[in-house]
């Protein structure tokens, strides 16, 4: 079936993400952990999406970021592997002349330092990044458990100096436990990602959690690699899989839910079930081609033929044309005489009844 798409309201960008953070207090000073099933180039990726939204004056946490003129960034291990850290921020787009804001501190050792032990935070406490009023970013080894002893030291000295120090974490994905050592906690999970996206992570805050508003809390990261570095689309969380994402784009771009259902395979009431407590916003650009990119990226049928009539409309306009259509070759249409199907047995009856009963003589 052929449907006709609704006109495209290309200026129509809802600053949902806004509507969703706006009733939500700053990020706290002190420590903040990022936890979740992530590995080392993913928390890579989520540190540098977080910094250039910095950067940037914008947020990517589920809570606003307050503005900083300092970014620091503490990194130890191998000489070859800070080598090859530089190497890698460099064509994410990090050591750019645009993030002046940023530094960063370097530490060779034997390994990659565990921030949370005895000698790590004595380095810590020692430097000037920690007294700057801005942001520290640290990573643990991938599956270390953070110290309770040093968090508590760590935490204590960044809130006397108004410094938010940000705690990568790969591979802890038991958040309760530190939830009396730090100020803040938020859990990041790999999705998948929005068409035209390579990777894709959830950023969430537990203490925000709501069944009422499964966006609450919650922000979705798109990236890919750019000419410039890395590209970055944050938005807020809708589902987990790209179909419930198209049904709410097109909820926004004020599609009904019967047209909603015809391109997803589900009824009105499905559909109005699962966007029910759903936030809604249209991607910027949002045009024919992203929906066709969609619709290949969730497995359904493009919209071949094009107009501004309501797509329910559409398969009966071609309907009409297929039955209406003549060649001009009206032998042809005799040789093809459509057979007529018998009638039932109660047709046959009810039309006996009511021919007109014939008079006795």
């Amino acid at each position: 079936m052929k449907l006709k798409t609704l006109p495209f309201k290309k200026e129509k960008i809802l600053s949902a993400l806004a509507q969703v953070v706006a009733g939500h207090c700053d990020l706290k000073s002190g420590v903040t952990l990022m936890v979740g099933p992530i590995n080392d180039g993913q928390a890579l990726l989520c540190q540098a999406t977080m910094v250039k939204a910095l950067v940037h004056a914008s947020s990517c946490l589920p809570v606003p970021t307050p503005e900083r003129d300092n970014i620091f960034f503490m990194d130890s291990g191998p000489a070859r592997q800070l080598e090859q850290l530089s190497a890698t921020r460099a064509k994410l787009g990090l050591i750019a002349s645009e993030l002046k804001k940023c530094e960063f501190l370097k530490r060779a050792t034997s390994s990659v330092l565990d921030w949370s032990s005895p000698a790590a935070v004595f380095i810590l406490l020692n430097l000037k990044a920690l007294k700057s009023g801005g942001y520290v970013f640290l990573t643990q080894p991938s599956g270390t458990e953070p110290d309770f002893r040093g968090l508590l030291q760590l935490n204590r000295m960044a809130e006397e100096h108004d410094t938010r120090v940000i705690m990568f974490c790969p591979g802890v994905v038991d958040s309760d436990k530190y939830s009396s050592v730090a100020n803040e906690i938020f859990v990041v999970t790999p999705r998948d990602p929005n068409p035209g996206y390579e990777q894709a992570f959830e950023i969430s805050c537990p203490q925000l959690a709501s069944s009422l508003s499964p966006a609450s809390g919650k922000v979705l990261c798109c990236i890919r690699m750019g000419h410039d570095g890395l590209e970055s689309e944050i938005t807020p969380y809708v589902a987990d899989d790209l179909r419930t994402r198209l049904m709410a784009i097109l909820k926004a771009d004020d599609w009904s839910l019967e047209k909603i259902g015809e391109i997803v395979n589900l009824n009105k009431s499905n559909v109005s079930r699962k966007l029910s407590f759903v936030s809604t916003s249209v991607p910027k650009g949002w045009d024919a081609r992203m929906l066709d990119e969609w619709l290949e990226a969730c497995g359904l049928d493009p919209i071949e033929s094009e107009g501004t009539d309501d797509a329910g409309s559409a398969g009966d306009d071609q309907t009409a044309e297929s039955e209406d259509y003549d060649d001009g070759d009206d032998l042809d249409d005799l040789d093809c005489v459509k057979p007529v199907a018998r009638a039932s047995r109660n047709e046959r009856n009810t039309r006996n009844d009511a021919k007109p009963k014939k008079k006795n003589r």
